[in-house]
């Protein structure tokens, strides 16, 4: 993998990270888990923007102006591989250290009739899925299928052959 790949990997991982503890100890404990899935969400979107700007560094630095849709793509996805894994990590160190109070969290807001249905899901569920291995590995899914979308989108737009 290439230093500027493994650069903006790590970039956009730390700002995913930083977002995630900030949300997590400020607008989820302030407001609730619907504004927090939000800003989570946002920030996730916010530290696959280093994909376009790897792209883009690429294109102006490296490479004298140009780059192919396929040149992005393997640039882009390997971005979007580095902050996954780092939020894999993340992520099950966070539902290591914080699971069972992110599981009453989530009930926080539920009437009591909307707390007996989720715990009932719960309940039928099984339960290796709320392990942190398989939630890490869910949040690692869904920020590989973000990301590609938005590298497929940045390769697209930032392709650009040798005439000026």
């Amino acid at each position: 993998m290439n230093n500027y790949t493994l650069r903006y990997g790590i970039a956009g991982g730390i700002v995913s990270i930083a977002l995630g503890l900030l949300n997590w100890f400020t607008v989820a404990q302030w407001f609730g888990p619907i504004p927090s899935q939000t800003v989570g969400w946002l920030s996730i979107i916010l530290s696959l923007m280093c994909v376009p700007l790897g792209i883009r560094y690429f294109r102006d630095k490296l490479n004298d102006g140009n780059v192919s849709f396929g040149q992005g793509f393997r640039i882009g996805f390997g971005i979007t591989f580095v902050v996954s894994a780092l939020m894999y990590f993340y992520s099950a160190l966070f539902f290591i250290f914080q699971g069972e109070e992110f599981i009453e969290w989530t009930k926080r807001g539920l009437s009591t009739a909307e707390v007996a249905a989720y715990e009932q899901q719960i309940a039928q569920t099984p339960a290796w899925v709320y392990t942190p291995w398989v939630q890490a590995f869910l949040l690692f899914v869904s920020i590989m299928l973000i990301g590609l979308v938005i590298t497929a989108i940045s390769s697209l737009i930032l392709k650009r052959s040798g005439e000026r």
